[in-house]
């Protein structure tokens, strides 16, 4: 009884000592797929360690970059495009009301002619000496438009700086981002006094935002702070053509007050390239009014109604021509990048297939190379075996030649010039040990 005891004793003490070894011992994750009996392995990725078909990765993947920004700078001159006609329908939409308010105002000025009204509105009336002058500096909000806010920006500079010889220093309304950024960057050179008042240049123009600028240039010019303002901006000529003007919007004249150089424009296109069709704008003839005409308000309250109104009409004829300028400086823009993207394309891809067309050489090369050899090698070391020959009948065949006495006992004196051959036969002698 005492032996099964002590046996199955031991027997408990080894089973629980391969129990604790198990539970200590590092066990490896079974994966779904990979259990024991199933024919699923789990995927080994392959790392390649030589570059499939001999290509250059760096230049390849330049190529494409440069063919995704030609790519977008198309399309950017595109957009521009479409946004040129906005304006264009814009000028149209607001020409009639422009050319009516025109016509009434000369209208009534003809008829008041010589009653010295001038003396009795406040935006004609023309001061005897320029002491303060206003700028109105009409830019863009976003670059990539070629020189079109430089231009500008540089048309304004020299005007102030005519302004300071003459011991006047303006005070200046910005409208564009790049107009304000300017301030410090390229203006800081030259004086004058920024007013604080800035407005955006959004992509589409509304009568809120005219009528709001309007009241700014307004305000500066009846509370007396300047005797004078002047609007900076881009004349658009066409699709490749605009140039940064000066022009005088406040006092106004009674008379010649339409615009001189007024034009419209259509953008068109003919055999797939845009153009522009200008056709000048003839000047507004003054309405007649009829002598028995009372009105109801004295002239010069009814022109001060209407002169603002025609500032602003004056105004948002300026900002179209500058957005239809900017938008035209980055069509050109763009049509040069995007030449320029193809032209680096073509420059790239011709030193990619140089590049490639060397490593494909290069191969060949290589490949002819070691064909050649294996053909014209060395056999020195004697004709392959035989179809039934092997290591033990090449062994036997030796050992027959060494006892026919076909080998030498020693190698043959290789091949040289006679003196080497001197040299050897004093070494053989032990003389030549001796010189030494």
């Amino acid at each position: 009884m005492a032996p099964n005891r002590s046996s199955l004793g031991s027997t408990l003490a080894a089973g629980l000592a391969l129990a604790a070894v198990w539970s200590f011992a590092p066990r490896r994750e079974v994966d779904d797929l990979s259990f024991v009996g199933s024919s699923v392995q789990p995927p080994q990725v392959r790392e390649h360690k030589v570059a499939l078909n001999g290509v250059d990765k760096a230049m390849k993947d330049r190529i494409n970059s440069v063919e995704k920004t030609g790519k977008l700078t198309d399309a950017m001159r595109l957009v521009a495009a479409a946004k040129v006609r906005r304006a264009q329908d814009g000028v149209k939409k607001s020409r009639p009301f422009s050319e009516e308010l025109t016509s009434m105002i000369k209208g009534i000025v003809k008829k008041l002619k010589g009653s010295g009204m001038e003396a009795e509105l406040p935006m004609l009336r023309v001061p005897e000496k320029v002491t303060q002058v206003g700028i109105l500096m009409v830019t863009s909000n976003r670059g990539l438009c070629g020189g079109y806010n430089a231009f500008i920006v540089k048309k304004a500079k020299a005007r102030i700086q005519t302004l300071n010889d003459q011991g006047i220093v303006p005070k200046l309304i910005v409208i564009g981002n790049k107009g304000k950024m300017a301030l410090t960057q390229r203006m800081y050179d030259v004086n004058f006094n920024y007013t604080g008042t800035f407005f955006d240049f959004p992509d589409t123009l509304k009568a809120n935002l005219v009528s709001n600028i309007g009241d700014a240039v307004r305000n500066l010019f009846l509370s007396g702070e300047v005797d004078k303002v002047e609007v900076v901006s881009a004349k658009f000529f066409n699709l490749v053509k605009n140039e940064p003007t000066i022009r005088t919007m406040l006092p106004l004249t009674p008379t010649g007050i339409e615009d001189p150089g007024d034009e419209t424009f259509t953008l068109t296109s003919e055999d797939g390239k845009l153009k522009v069709e200008k056709e000048k704008v003839k000047s507004t003839k003054a309405k007649e009014i009829e002598n028995d005409v009372i009105f109801d308000q004295t002239p010069d309250v009814i022109l001060n109604s209407m002169l603002p109104l025609y500032l602003n009409s004056q105004l948002l004829s300026i900002l179209f021509d500058s957005q239809a300028s900017e938008l035209s400086s980055r069509m050109t823009a763009m049509k040069a990048a995007t030449d320029n993207a193809k032209e680096v394309k073509k420059k790239l891809l011709r030193i990619f297939h140089k590049k490639r067309q060397a490593s494909i050489t290069a191969e060949i090369a290589e490949i002819s190379a070691g064909a050649l050899s294996m053909e014209d090698g060395d056999k020195s070391a004697g004709p392959p075996l035989g179809l039934f020959d092997n290591e033990e009948t090449a062994g036997e065949d030796f050992l027959k030649e060494l006892e026919s006495g076909d080998v030498p006992d020693s190698p043959p004196m290789p091949e040289g010039p006679e003196d080497r051959m001197e040299l050897f036969s004093l070494q053989k002698q032990g003389k030549y040990t001796e010189m030494m």
